[in-house]
């Protein structure tokens, strides 16, 4: 590629587009589970939080990992302790921009696509219990 040359990276634009269909039906996920979703793609200087939602009285930071069927790893296991770190602190944050003093965890909703068939939808609720 020659330099100036504009070209979309199409692995590139395949995980994007990967991600936001994985935060969507994220999204609808948990509002049939009874939650409502209040902030999508919430941006501290540690990192983005995925989705930001209300569980009763309690605010939930959803990280979503969407991956294909034949990836080296599903969804739930590509969420490591940096990353763990990164979405402590984001939470914090957010938390205390808005000076809210409740509850809050953290969730994955981990989703493996298939060609043929539904989408495999695993909500994990606390996953930073026992860190924070």
């Amino acid at each position: 590629m020659q330099s100036g040359d504009a070209r979309p990276d199409k692995k590139r634009a395949f995980h994007i587009e990967l991600g936001s269909r994985g935060e969507d039906m994220a999204a609808a996920f948990i509002t049939r589970e009874g939650m409502r979703v209040i902030e999508r793609n919430a941006r501290c200087r540690f990192g983005e939080i995925d989705i930001v939602a209300e569980d009763g009285d309690e605010i939930v930071f959803v990280e979503v990992r969407t991956r294909s069927v034949g990836r080296l790893l599903p969804p739930a296991f590509t969420v490591g302790p940096e990353k763990l770190k990164r979405l402590v602190r984001s939470a914090r944050i957010w938390t205390e921009l808005r000076h809210y003093e409740g509850f809050w965890r953290i969730d994955l909703v981990a989703i493996t696509l298939s060609s043929g068939t539904e989408p495999l939808v695993e909500h994990i609720k606390g996953i930073t219990e026992g860190i924070l």
